[in-house]
Order: structure tokens, then C-alpha cells, then sequence
């Protein structure tokens, strides 16, 4: 039974490995929503770290990189140093619900059968790392079917986070337009 659960644990990591917010031929569908957004706290916010929680390491850089990308043209910039706020990214991979399962309108349709199923989520709050106020808080997920032999295609994946990073930090205040 260790063994089997073992596995299982295994089989999720290297299904978020081989297809987390990556397709083969497209742009994959991911599924965003902002919890909190951000008017009160964002003056003087001009820089920001990552810190990351569960999160798988391969997908570290492609996140802290798609995230620093749609942030520093809001005027934000990425810095490894002391920075005005901190953006905490968590993984989560679940199981679908019952009422998920019935409702795949609303998320990705994908192949059914024989691999494991689950919902690859990254929760994210970016918070002033003086204060540790929230400034805004979101997080993209996408249901996954994994199958053995499948792996992570890289540009796709990058691009789909942006993509998600983009609507999730829409409404967010442009640092450069507010302070010419």
C-alpha cells in the first residue's frame, strides 16, 4: 500500500512535470481569478521577490520569469535583493470534485481515460514585505489528464502563464502610468 501511494505521489508530480499548463500543439487553456486587488497599498510598490511553497522546482523559474515579465511592464520590477513586496506562489494539485466533473464547461475539455486526473493550481498573494499588507492576491489552475510518457512542453507552458499572469493582474495598478 506504501508503495502504491508512493506512486500515486510520483504519478502527480511527474503529471504536473509532463503537463502542467502546457499542450502539445496550442496554447493551453487555463483557468484564472483575482480574490483581491489592490488600490490601497500599491504607492511606492516599485519592486518585488518570489518565494514559492510546494511548488515543483521546474516550474519556479518559468513562473517567477512570466510573472516579472507582466509585473515590470506595470512597473514592478523583479529583484532578488530587499524589494517593496513579496509574491508567494503555492502549489496545489486536487482531485476533482463530483460537481467539477459534471461541470467541465467551465474548465478544459481533455481526453478521457486511463490517466490520472487532477487540478494543478498555483495561489498567489503579493503582500508589502514591510507591513505584510495584501496588495492582491489570485491564482490559476488547469485540469489535467496524465498519461505515462507524457512530458512538459516549455514554450506553450511559458506562454499560458503569461497569458494567465496577464488577466489575473489586469487590474492591477500600472506603476508607470500612475507615476510618470
Amino acid at each position: 500500500m506504501r508503495i502504491l501511494c508512493q506512486c500515486r505521489n510520483s504519478l502527480l508530480i511527474l503529471a504536473a512535470v509532463g503537463v502542467l499548463l502546457a499542450g502539445c500543439a496550442t496554447t493551453p487553456g487555463v483557468s484564472t481569478d483575482v480574490t483581491y486587488c489592490c488600490k490601497v497599498g500599491t504607492e511606492g510598490i516599485a519592486t518585488f521577490r518570489v518565494e514559492f511553497e510546494d511548488m515543483p522546482e521546474f516550474l519556479k523559474p518559468m513562473l517567477r520569469d512570466e510573472a516579472a515579465i507582466v509585473l515590470g511592464a506595470k512597473g514592478v520590477e523583479y529583484t532578488e535583493g530587499q524589494a517593496h513586496a513579496v509574491l508567494l506562489m503555492k502549489f496545489v494539485d486536487r482531485t476533482l470534485t463530483a460537481a467539477e466533473e459534471r461541470d467541465l464547461d467551465s474548465w478544459e475539455q481533455v481526453a478521457p481515460g486511463g490517466g490520472v486526473r487532477f487540478i494543478a493550481e498555483v495561489q498567489m498573494t503579493l503582500r508589502n514585505a514591510v507591513s505584510s499588507e495584501l496588495i492582491w492576491s489570485g491564482a490559476m489552475r488547469r485540469i489535467h489528464n496524465v498519461y505515462e510518457g507524457s512530458y512538459m512542453h516549455d514554450a506553450p507552458a511559458r506562454a499560458a502563464m503569461r497569458q494567465a499572469f496577464m488577466e489575473i493582474l489586469a487590474d492591477y495598478p500600472n506603476q508607470k502610468m500612475d507615476n510618470p
